[in-house]
């Protein structure tokens, strides 16, 4: 046919194409035509089945010469063509194919036999399509994926805070327990046969208090807040980590004469500042060395950041944690701001490690800092208030006479908070066996009463209660009386529940004697 080519091959590239012949009929026509345009037929006046978009159809075809660029419309269809009209001395070629909208694709009416096989329309319109399908799939999958999490976290949320509470639940018995089996033990000590049963209770006591454990890790709660713990028993106990962590090129010298003194920190936070400072020596001596762990008592002052008076924190005594290494040392602008937040010499370094050490020794009222020369190593010094122990007091004495606090007697006065009776009984008996003055309180509602009527050396209170909670007592209490010292206690601390800076916390069940030293000091 035209230019020598089939009608089945023009069919196969242009499957909508069209041919009229001079007296303006249609001589043959594409696959795609028969299949769609069932009314057109060959021998029928292409007017009959076609209008050319702004122009009349016979006079198009009669006047157009060469390749012109045409558009056709069905009559009874609403179908569109477009393409080019290439004419010849036979007549015209209609190389057209079908203009494509999204319909086409969304109700099926087409397929790719419709359109040529390299068509370049058909191929980017499918692209497009086909991006937009997996667009909208994503997002359906994106948006159920969001739900399906949203689903997740409220039920481990739900799950968590039941498990805290039922954790508080049982922490409350389990302190009931523990704490009559003191005032047994106390009034019955010297019975073999009732100290027996004491220790028998007090170890199932523990078994019970290792079940609590669990449900609090379930509950996503933090069971390592700030308590008194013996520097030299954490280092000690956690040689084996901090032996594998300086690596096997560096040797680890170790010299511990804190003598059991105890600091109030974090154990985690603490074992943190270690690691921190142990693996900046490390980095150090990158071709090995030595670093020198070593803790001490000091009596005096906790070394500030300036040289003045109000920049000194004035201490009677303190654990001084030194961390010496042989490494390549700093220069007197490096170690300037070896402490600021996001700030490091080493290429990969985050810059948080010297920060968070920082942080947590200003937290538990001490200090940090480095001394270093260029080749002459560095030495970190980590100064931490050491746990203050002193006797209970019981009579009026002059050393001891608390200003506006203490009661007529001397003693040392005491607002205990806590909902459940009987450790309420038990906490009082123990507490005043000891030689303080307490006020026992059955609520929050009660506390804030006894506020306004009497002052206070401690506020000892229990956090999950009905009504007001433990720390809205703590946060008025410190509001009616700036110098009362703050203990809470609770086998579980919901998220609501914020602690403040300075305030000390005893997990349930908890020891008499923890306590005590607590209080003491």
């Amino acid at each position: 046919m035209l230019l020598s080519f089939s009608e089945k091959q023009i069919g196969a590239l242009l499957p909508a194409f069209l041919h009229i012949d001079k007296q303006l009929n249609i001589s043959a026509m594409g696959p795609g035509i028969l299949r769609h345009l069932p009314h057109v037929r060959i021998g029928m006046p292409c007017a009959e089945a076609f209008n050319i978009v702004n122009y009349d159809t016979a006079q198009f075809l009669q006047e157009g010469v060469n390749v012109q660029p045409v558009s056709l419309i069905a009559r009874d269809i609403d179908v569109h063509l477009s393409g080019a009209a290439i004419f010849h001395e036979a007549g015209c070629l209609l190389a057209v194919r079908f203009a494509i909208t999204e319909e086409m694709f969304a109700d099926s009416s087409m397929d790719l036999s419709d359109f040529g096989h390299a068509d370049p329309v058909i191929l980017s319109t499918m692209l497009i399509v086909l991006q937009r399908a997996m667009l909208e799939e994503s997002q359906a999958n994106a948006i159920e994926l969001a739900h399906a999490r949203q689903r997740s976290t409220d039920l481990l949320e739900r799950t968590s805070r039941v498990a805290g509470y039922m954790a508080h639940d049982f922490n409350n018995l389990l302190s009931v327990i523990r704490l009559n089996t003191d005032r047994l033990s106390r009034q019955f000590g010297k019975d073999e046969k009732i100290g027996k049963l004491v220790e028998i209770i007090q170890e199932m006591a523990a078994r019970g208090s290792e079940i609590t454990q669990s449900l609090m890790t379930l509950s996503l709660q933090r069971t390592d807040m700030r308590q008194p713990l013996s520097v030299d028993q954490v280092i000690h106990d956690n040689m084996g980590i901090l032996d594998s962590l300086v690596g096997p090129n560096i040797s680890l010298k170790l010299t511990l004469n804190a003598n059991d003194r105890k600091c109030v920190v974090s154990y985690s936070d603490f074992l943190n500042a270690l690691i921190n400072l142990l693996i900046n020596a490390r980095e150090a001596m990158p071709m090995g060395g030595q670093i020198a762990l070593s803790s001490s008592v000091g009596v005096g002052l906790i070394k500030g950041d300036g040289d003045t008076d109000a920049d000194m924190a004035q201490s009677d005594s303190y654990i001084a944690i030194q961390i010496a290494d042989t490494g390549v040392g700093m220069s007197d602008a490096l170690l300037s701001r070896a402490f600021e937040p996001q700030f490091s010499s080493k290429p990969n370094g985050t810059g948080l490690g010297l920060a968070s050490v920082r942080n947590f020794a200003v937290e538990t009222g001490g200090d940090v800092w480095l001394e270093s020369a260029e080749g002459k190593g560095t030495t970190a010094y980590l100064h931490l208030p050491i746990l203050k122990t002193v006797a209970p007091l019981v009579a009026v004495s002059s050393a001891v006479a608390h200003a506006g606090a203490s009661d007529a007697l001397g003693k040392k006065r005491i607002l205990l908070v806590e909902d459940e009776p009987y450790a309420l009984e038990a906490l009082v008996e123990m507490l005043e066996a000891e030689g303080y003055a307490v006020t026992p309180c059955a609520s929050g509602e009660e506390a804030l009463i006894a506020l306004g009527q009497d002052a206070y050396d401690v506020l000892l209170t229990d956090v999950v209660m009905p009504g007001q909670n433990g720390t809205e007592v703590a946060r008025d209490a410190c509001i009616a009386q700036p110098s009362i010292k703050v203990i809470l206690m609770s086998g579980y601390v919901p998220d609501s529940a914020a602690l403040q800076p300075g305030w000390l916390f005893l997990h349930k069940p908890m020891e008499s004697a923890k306590l005590l030293q607590l209080i003491s000091a």
